[in-house]
């Protein structure tokens, strides 16, 4: 078993339990050969620990996040791990994304909402997380993955699902692939995954070739309706 699949294997089981568990098997694929790759909120670290371990070391990480005690709780889990030195730790809001990055991004993720154990009132904003996706949107590399988790249990997350649920549509189905799921035998409001992919990475070898031409519509139309 190679270095990555092992490495992959202790961190999530490969039927996850949760939108987060959901979220790291979606970038999993594309995180072994990644040159850059973004955690947009940092929280205390543990999304940033487990792109650190599924890339390169030669693979850049950046890892944003507005709040001085989620940089200082990340940089510390971080360090603890031995890649203190792998991680561009950045505090600021990822809507400033785009001015620190200049190079296409493999794979990005959300974790939306409150900094857990701290103030529930400073949270995530759409008028944050608006900007970041519109960067995201350019910068993303042909096959890389952007992976958001949202909350709909307090109401910051339920205006960030909303704006979600309006504003991905709008992105091109010949360019993005866009999905959401739900765990819909979960209590009190369970996480949703809304995952993104761009196409142009060479086809994986457990697709199909008509898999990869993806479903048309009865008139062949590759977007009916």
């Amino acid at each position: 078993m190679k270095d990555f699949e092992r490495n992959f294997a202790a961190v999530i089981p490969m039927i996850p339990r949760n939108a987060v568990e959901a979220s790291r098997l979606f970038l999993a694929p594309v995180l072994a050969d990644a040159a850059c790759v973004v955690d947009a909120t940092a929280g205390n670290g543990h999304d940033s620990l487990f792109l650190c371990k599924q890339t390169k070391p030669e693979c850049r990480v950046w890892a944003f996040d507005i709040q001085a005690a989620a940089a200082a709780a990340c940089g510390k889990l971080l360090a603890q791990h031995g890649f203190a030195d792998k991680v561009r730790l950045i505090q600021a809001d990822h809507a400033l994304l785009r001015e620190v990055i200049r190079e296409p991004v493999d794979a990005a993720i959300f974790n939306l909402g409150y900094l857990p154990g701290h103030d529930h009132a400073v949270t995530t904003r759409v008028e944050s997380l608006a900007p970041a996706l519109d960067s995201l949107r350019d910068l993303l590399a042909p096959g890389g993955r952007i992976a958001l988790v949202a909350y709909p249990g307090h109401s910051p997350g339920r205006l960030e699902m909303e704006f979600l649920e309006e504003y991905l549509p709008r992105w091109s189905q010949q360019v993005f692939t866009i999905s959401r799921l739900s765990f819909i035998n979960q209590k009190n409001y369970p996480a949703v995954l809304y995952s993104i992919g761009k196409t142009g990475r060479k086809q994986h070898e457990n697709t199909s070739p008509d898999q990869s031409k993806g479903n048309r519509g009865a008139t062949g139309d590759p977007n009916p309706g």
